[in-house]
């Protein structure tokens, strides 16, 4: 027969089981995904307040700003991952202006463990242009834009622009992991008529979110790393996003 002393012992650890089963069932669905190396996400809605972006002009209807699809996709974004149990930020929930070197030292404030994803949509002179296209600088941010990019071309079907390296004050100057998303034209009529359905900036918020889960379970694994590559800090005077 067992001693009291081992009774004890043997009952406190079937108690302590319990618990630990009981916080896994009722925990955060990301629980223990630790991959990744971090446990924040900052989104950023580009432009905001007096900077509206990009937008469809006179030749797609309807009339988009950038600056509120971006703040509307962030939400969305932000609720997906909020319900994965993963904690967020915004660098904006409103409609107001944000310096762009304010917002990378948001990022830099919140230090290891977080990553910066900053959501745009393109406008150019033409309306050919058309696509998604995801830009990184740091190495360590290669695999969250591959993944982010793969996501939202296969979650919206647009054409994929691919993932390219460019200094950006978003991409170059935070001291995190960090990219910059295109999600779409709004001076292409076919992406613009699209990006005004919220249906469809569900799709693109699925897409980022998803690559950004992606990378959260599975770090880099799977994607070919990039060399670092050395430059000064990107400046306004650049005229650089």
């Amino acid at each position: 027969m067992l001693d009291n002393e081992t009774k004890l012992i043997q009952r406190l650890f079937l108690v302590l089981a319990a618990v630990l089963i009981a916080g896994c069932a009722h925990g955060p669905r990301t629980a223990g995904l630790k991959q990744g190396g971090f446990t924040t996400v900052l989104i950023d809605p580009g432009h905001g307040g007096k900077d509206n972006g990009g937008t469809s002009g006179r030749r797609s209807a309807p009339f988009l700003r950038e600056k509120d699809l971006t703040l509307d996709t962030a939400m969305r974004v932000r609720d997906i991952l909020n319900h994965a149990g993963v904690r967020t930020v915004m660098t904006r929930d409103g409609d107001y202006f944000i310096e762009l070197d304010d917002r990378v030292a948001m990022s830099n404030r919140l230090g290891n463990g977080a990553i910066l994803v900053s959501i745009h949509y393109n406008a150019t002179g033409s309306s050919a242009p058309r696509g998604v296209q995801t830009f990184f600088w740091h190495a360590n941010s290669h695999g969250l834009a591959t993944r982010i990019q793969q996501n939202v071309v296969q979650s919206t079907g647009e054409y994929n622009n691919g993932v390219t390296r460019r200094r950006l004050r978003l991409t170059r100057n935070p001291q995190i992991p960090c990219v910059l998303c295109e999600c779409a034209y709004l001076t292409n009529p076919a992406e613009n008529a699209k990006a005004a359905q919220a249906s469809y900036r569900q799709l693109i918020a699925n897409g980022i979110a998803n690559g950004i889960l992606q990378e959260y379970r599975l770090g880099d694994q799977g994607i070919p790393s990039v060399p670092e590559i050395w430059a000064p800090l990107s400046k306004g005077s650049e005229r650089r996003e």
